[in-house]
């Protein structure tokens, strides 16, 4: 079976040592199958030979010829090594490799051998060069299309073009998925044609759509095979005194949105049937009260609940909110997550055994074997998305007739939702509590920089705090620490700190704790931010290159400034390339705070034209289906589901639909 070859462990691949296969691990990359997912972000036309006579500057383009010197300066990694090409007209171009001491004893780059380069072609002093251009023997030259691909884990696009080819000569097109059966495109080949390149833009949009109908089917047979197993009956809990105590020690008045959905919750839980909800409500509009009173009727009827969150940082909050919103009922809310000790541990899971314990949150730690429950009546699972199938009821097999509250602020259009979400009910909660303002959102040029700093110090001076958010870890003009050396060179006295996702567990922690305690004014950070940060003293985001993102995610990351009754701010700063429908979607959040009204919106106007690897972030936890460029692809198979063999092998390929990372 193909999945199989895909499960091999990628330290398998020629050139990729410890250290490679670490970083790659830190990108989520562990498998040969996860580094193919990594799929080109689009095609070079590499068809043709130029002659150097006929190179034109600032052009990337390929040249071939026969090496006539090669030397290197410097001395070990450091080392430039220089080769001088001559073309079969006489005519010749300087290749330029630094720190490429290696190449000095390549003997394919030997005075006499023959090869081609690909690059961008400049000129200095009359003379023409390419610095770090792609390389290969001439005889080992196809003319076609070249994939590009994104940096990942520090490896550029030559490495990864040959990493890949590795990986595809791991996964022989004599290998079977169970969907082979019903579509005309085999997995195996779905792969050769998604990376090669080769043959028309159509065939290439087929190959992509065929991965995805892969991850698509086994999500929605997983989804509905535990539809089945869940129609069973649930815990009656009537006792309604300690939720009523509660919702009367509430600083505030529920919205008329969240008073519907405390009722509809309130009738499942005293029905005696199962509850499978999920409550979707907009970034900021109070679903964690809705939570918090769910859980009072179901620990003042004698049960006991479990919140499981994504991530070790959203656990800590709800800890902290929670133990707020129930202070009247529970003495304490209980924390175990990966990094909980082996004393603190053993206490939580001791407790909670017993039934000493009525309530703990959690991150999928909560899963583990030695996690028992005495008489769990409610599992609270938040951010639903970044869960799987598997991991969203993972919790309610901790007892016999375990009730299931799901939530998300990612807005999904209904008819989407009900596809994706099919084993449960929907709630959408809309509108914000009293005296939150919205948070005005403005397009700027990079042009306005200055008069934005200007206004960063301002806010800073004032007490408020920034977020300020780059697309990636490793590009050397705009990553995290490239933009933290930019921002400490021009607002001097502001204490500025970095965050990414390959950072290790603890410093992310630290990273956020300094941001929330206030040591740190401005926060500079990819898009971990997006979930489960919650300082109320944020009041501007800065957002670069927006135009990347899809608006669901613009929507999630505008909702960490705005937590409070002061005016926030958000800034998007487009990139270079933006298109007429990139201008349009930043503009249509400028206008709408609406997160179902956006995402309808994104859905409609991006449609299925995205190319291969720009997937667009924000999506409920795939690894390749988009919401907006994959809609009619969920609602065919989801309304003509066939019935699927899937082996634990492909569920755990697709891993996102069945784990979460702490």
């Amino acid at each position: 079976m193909i999945y199989s070859a895909l499960l091999t462990p990628v330290e398998s691949l020629t050139g990729i040592g410890p250290q490679i296969a670490k970083r790659l691990a830190r990108a989520g990359i562990r498998y040969v199958g996860d580094l193919l997912l990594h799929l080109p972000k689009h095609y070079l036309d590499d068809r043709v030979i130029t002659p150097v006579a006929a190179l034109a500057e600032g052009e990337a383009t390929r040249v071939a010829g026969r090496v006539v010197r090669r030397d290197g300066h410097g001395m070990g990694r450091k080392m430039q090594v220089n080769i001088t090409l001559e073309d079969d007209h006489g005519q010749r171009i300087y290749l330029h490799f630094f720190h490429a001491g290696f190449m000095m004893r390549d003997a394919r780059l030997a005075e006499g051998q023959r090869i081609t380069a690909r690059g961008k072609v400049e000129r200095w002093n009359g003379y023409w060069q390419m610095a770090h251009p792609d390389w290969q023997p001439a005889a080992a030259f196809v003319p076609g299309w070249l994939p590009v691909y994104g940096s990942v884990a520090g490896l550029g696009g030559m490495r990864l073009r040959n990493l890949m080819a590795r990986a595809l000569e791991m996964v022989p097109t004599s290998l079977a998925s169970p969907l082979d059966r019903l579509r005309p495109l085999p997995l195996a080949r779905a792969f050769l044609d998604v990376h090669r390149g080769d043959g028309s833009e159509e065939r290439r949009h087929q190959a992509r759509e065929r991965l995805c109908e892969e991850e698509l089917l086994c999500y929605l047979t997983l989804l509905q095979q535990r539809r089945a197993q869940a129609a069973t009956p649930g815990y009656r809990c009537v006792e309604l005194a300690g939720c009523q105590q509660v919702e009367q020690s509430l600083p505030f008045v529920l919205t008329p949105s969240q008073q519907q959905a405390v009722a509809v919750i309130r009738e499942d839980l005293a029905s005696g049937s199962r509850m499978h909800r999920l409550l979707q409500g907009d970034v900021g509009s109070g679903k964690t009260v809705v939570a918090a009173l769910a859980a009072a009727q179901v620990m003042g009827s004698g049960y006991q609940v479990a919140v499981m969150a994504p991530t070790e940082a959203l656990a800590q909050q709800l800890q902290r909110t929670l133990g707020q919103l129930l202070e009247p009922m529970v003495a304490e809310v209980a924390l175990l997550t990966g990094s909980s000790g082996v004393r603190a541990r053993r206490k939580v899971t001791s407790a909670l055994a017993s039934g000493a314990l009525p309530l703990v949150v959690g991150t999928h730690a909560l899963l583990s074997d030695d996690v028992r429950f005495a008489r769990l009546g409610l599992a609270v699972v938040d951010e639903q998305h970044r869960f799987g199938v598997r991991q969203r009821w993972g919790l309610t097999d901790k007892g016999e007739r375990v009730h299931l509250l799901a939530m998300s602020a990612t807005p999904i259009p209904r008819s989407l939702a009900l596809a994706l979400y099919g084993d449960m009910e929907l709630t959408v909660m809309r509108g914000m509590p009293a005296g939150r303002k919205p948070v005005e959102t403005r397009l700027l040029s990079p042009a306005a920089m200055p008069k934005l700093l200007a206004g960063v110090q301002r806010l800073v001076a004032a007490g408020a705090r920034v977020y300020w958010i780059v697309p990636l870890i490793d590009d050397e003009e705009l990553s995290v620490d490239a933009r933290v050396v930019y921002l400490r060179e021009n607002l001097p006295g502001i204490a500025i700190a970095g965050l990414h996702g390959q950072m290790k567990p603890k410093e992310k922690q630290e990273a956020l704790a300094r941001f929330a305690g206030g040591d740190v004014s401005l926060l500079v950070s990819t898009t971990v931010v997006e979930v489960g940060v919650d300082v109320p003293e944020a009041q501007l985001i800065v957002i670069e290159r927006a135009d990347q993102y899809g608006l669901a995610q613009l929507h999630q990351l505008r909702g960490r400034v705005g937590r409070s009754d002061a005016q926030s701010y958000c800034m998007l700063i487009p990139g270079e390339g933006i298109t007429e429908g990139g201008w349009a979607r930043l503009t249509r959040l400028t206008e709408s705070h609406d997160g179902m009204e956006l995402a309808e919106f994104d859905l409609k106007h991006r449609g299925s034209g995205d190319a291969l690897g720009s997937r667009q972030s924000g999506d409920p936890g795939f690894r390749l289906l988009d919401l907006a460029a994959d809609s009619a692809l969920i609602r065919h198979w989801h309304t003509q589901l066939p019935e699927l063999d899937i082996s634990a092998e492909m569920v755990r390929f697709w891993r996102p639909l069945a784990e979460s990372t702490d």
